[in-house]
């Protein structure tokens, strides 16, 4: 992992080329792998993602003409001006319908794409697979779901992500995404507060908070409030899942993303939610070379992997 400072990525954006180029060469070089093809994320702000319904027997010319008839509509951009990605995910029929094939459809704008593209290639990788954030996470909990609920045909989880500039909540059933939220407030609202709160600039605030320095009262000025509002705003998107479908529950919560540590956040969202909350560790169940163990797969460090490791997982295609 290769620290970034603040604004070299803002809300997805590649805001510092340079800056973060030189960062990902730095973190290739003290890995010491030799590996040189790469599967890459775009972030989920920057994916439009949809679903359509066709005749099931909808020719590939016609499925075609829908599909850039739905991503322009959706985008409000030109088809050339895509990349695009879509499949036919399989039959979907309705009771008193005809047979339809249901087709998921994901679109980024071309220049966000080269973006990550030629980060990766000035650093001599090689991008193989372009994925979404939330899929590529997926991939990997669903490991951990299947593990969790093996009795369970059909669990419903929910996967919350705070990260460092916002938060997510995924709600899956049957391993695939079916709700997701996505909102600010993530670690960087949190170094704001501190800087509000004790009269500092943004970067010493966040110097303060990485090196736990900050004063006596902050867990009860700061961190308690925080924590306590971003548990009441998750508990309140997942109430508002639960009324509007057939699910009354969830049967557990994972927790990821870098401040997803902070202390009493994985015991506030198990009160108001009131289903187990777990903090995730994608490497559950796997087996570590003496190379990679110790302090970089510290269970807190392991929780802001999860992206991460469901990339590497695209390696073995189908088998995960």
């Amino acid at each position: 992992m290769e620290p970034l400072q603040a604004g070299w990525i803002v809300s997805g954006y590649i805001a510092q080329f340079d800056e973060v180029a030189a960062a990902l060469r730095r973190l290739l070089k003290a890995s010491g792998s030799s590996t040189r093809e790469v599967a890459i994320a775009m972030p989920d702000t920057e994916v439009m993602t949809a679903k359509i319904r066709l005749p099931a027997d909808t020719g590939e010319v016609e499925q075609l003409r829908q599909v850039v008839a739905e991503v322009e509509r959706l985008t409000g951009r030109p088809w050339a001006d895509m990349r695009v990605d879509h499949a036919v995910q399989g039959p979907a029929q309705a009771p008193g319908q005809s047979a339809e094939l249901e087709m998921l459809i994901v679109a980024a704008s071309k220049e966000k794409v080269q973006d990550r593209l030629g980060l990766a290639e000035s650093a001599g990788l090689e991008p193989v697979v372009v994925d979404v954030a939330a899929e590529a996470s997926m991939l990997a909990a669903r490991r951990l779901i299947s593990a969790r609920h093996a009795a369970s045909a059909s669990p419903v989880v929910a996967l919350i992500q705070v990260g460092t500039e916002d938060v997510s909540l995924h709600v899956t059933h049957r391993g695939e995404i079916i709700h997701a939220v996505r909102k600010s407030g993530g670690g960087a609202r949190l170094t704001e507060l501190i800087a509000q709160t004790y009269g500092l600039e943004a970067a010493a605030a966040e110097g303060q908070k990485c090196q736990e320095a900050l004063p006596a009262d902050y867990g009860h000025m700061v961190l308690q409030p925080f924590v306590r509002t971003l548990a009441d705003a998750l508990a309140g998107d997942l109430d508002a899942f639960l009324h509007a479908s057939t699910f009354r529950k969830v049967d557990s919560v994972l927790l990821a993303g870098g401040s997803s540590v902070l202390p009493g956040l994985q015991d506030a969202i198990q009160r108001r939610i009131f289903s187990d909350c777990v903090l995730v560790e994608p490497f559950s169940g796997m087996l570590l070379g003496e190379a990679v163990r110790g302090s970089a797969f510290e269970h807190a460090k392991q929780a802001d992997m999860l992206t991460a490791c469901g990339l590497a997982l695209r390696r073995f295609h189908g088998s995960c």
